[in-house]
């Protein structure tokens, strides 16, 4: 690790605050939606439109942090969702509740695809600013269990205070409400050197132009067929019969299973190649969706999602690590972040699309139809890049040619 280890302590302890919260808020939210009387339409809408202010969002947040400051620019998105906690703790209207998702929280839990928020690209392009490329699956790896570890134990918070309430739970909110301030304070203490020693010389991020269409097109796959499905899980399993506690617990054992992928991302790295191994796993992941839907009784469905969350995020560090040898150090964040509205675009319409079958009751169409698109991310990215594989430590130089 580089001499800025105490700067990834402090970007770890961010992300893993902010994973207690969204441990739980990613299934909660939508269930409260549907508790105040929205329909699945009106919870499609509200994904669509969280999506869409996500992927502005996304796309002001790479430009200010490569152009401006990553620093600056991470402390502002962190404290946006606070806005949607806001809303949500003060009143029932419809118009207000639909208002809130400009904030751009996308109920998008871990395995979700539309690609971490606005904070994403960030993070992401200021730990690789203080971490070597022969280094950074593994220290993404321990940054992602240490959220995974997090959101688990808001998961399990949250299912203490719904087994003693019989309220919704609107005291979760305002535990993730006070989360989000002190996260956004404590950005605050990072330094700029790291990130002010790549200042690009173009509005444009050029020299990654190629790679970043690339990782778009892969994406944009992805994350278009996940948003069919994800955001309305929640809801799904209550179909099956969930109390709102099982729900918690199926995304208990989700998360559980996402820090098994974690531990062995950098395994499966080494075992497989990178750009393999994100094929196996994501390929995977992405297929098992269509199980979902013949699984019965509901400890089988619940445990198919968890499976397939698990391998489905093991692939991410590995992701990570690739996608920072494709960019050029300057234009990090900002390919990031345009990779990252190719994912959210498509997720929000997705999500309004699948809810219409959701609302029919097309349970086996709509989830065949995720795992059938979904795929075509990792196959694509195998396409693409799989030459990183057999490049070893040539690669940078010809991903930059």
């Amino acid at each position: 690790m580089s001499d800025y280890s105490r700067d990834i302590y402090i970007l770890g302890a961010v992300r893993t605050l902010r994973s207690f919260s969204f441990g739980y808020v990613a299934f909660l939210l939508p269930l409260y939606l549907k508790y105040v009387g929205f329909s699945y339409e009106m919870i499609g809408l509200y994904t669509l439109i969280a999506t869409l202010s996500s992927a502005v969002l996304t796309l002001a947040s790479g430009w200010l942090g490569d152009l401006y400051s990553r620093r600056k620019a991470l402390a502002i998105m962190s404290l946006l969702p606070a806005g949607t906690y806001a809303i949500v703790l003060s009143t029932r209207s419809y118009a207000a509740l639909m208002a809130s998702a400009a904030f751009g929280l996308t109920m998008s839990p871990i395995g979700g695809g539309s690609g971490g928020g606005p904070v994403a690209p960030l993070q992401t392009a200021m730990v690789a600013s203080r971490v070597g490329p022969e280094a950074r699956t593994r220290v993404y790896s321990y940054l992602m269990m240490a959220a995974i570890a997090s959101a688990l134990a808001g998961s399990a918070f949250s299912g203490a205070i719904m087994r003693a309430s019989g309220g919704y739970y609107l005291e979760l909110f305002a535990v993730a409400l006070l989360i989000t301030v002190a996260t956004s304070a404590l950005v605050l203490l990072v330094s700029e050197e790291p990130d002010r020693a790549h200042r690009p010389t173009s509005a444009v991020p050029r020299r990654s132009a190629k790679n970043i269409g690339k990782v778009s097109l892969a994406g944009l796959f992805g994350s278009l067929g996940l948003g069919m499905v994800m955001s309305l899980l929640p809801v799904y399993f209550r179909e099956l019969g969930a109390s709102d506690f099982q729900v918690s617990l199926i995304y208990d054992a989700s998360y559980a299973a996402a820090a098994a992928g974690a531990l062995i991302a950098p395994l499966a790295e080494k075992a497989m190649g990178p750009v393999r191994s994100i094929l196996v796993l994501r390929g995977l992941g992405s297929l098992l969706l269509a199980a979902i839907p013949f699984s019965r009784p509901l400890a089988l469905a619940g445990a198919i999602y968890a499976i397939r969350t698990g391998l489905y995020q093991a692939a991410l560090p590995i992701r990570q690590n690739v996608s920072m040898e494709l960019y050029e150090p300057s234009e990090r964040s900002r390919g990031l972040s345009i990779t990252g509205v190719f994912r959210r675009l498509p997720y929000g319409a997705a999500a309004a699309a699948g809810s219409v079958l959701f609302q029919v009751g097309a349970f086996v169409a709509v989830f065949s139809a995720a795992a059938g698109i979904s795929v075509l991310d990792p196959v694509l990215y195998y396409a693409f890049f799989s030459y990183f594989d057999r490049g070893g430590k040539a690669f940078k130089a010809r991903a930059e040619e």
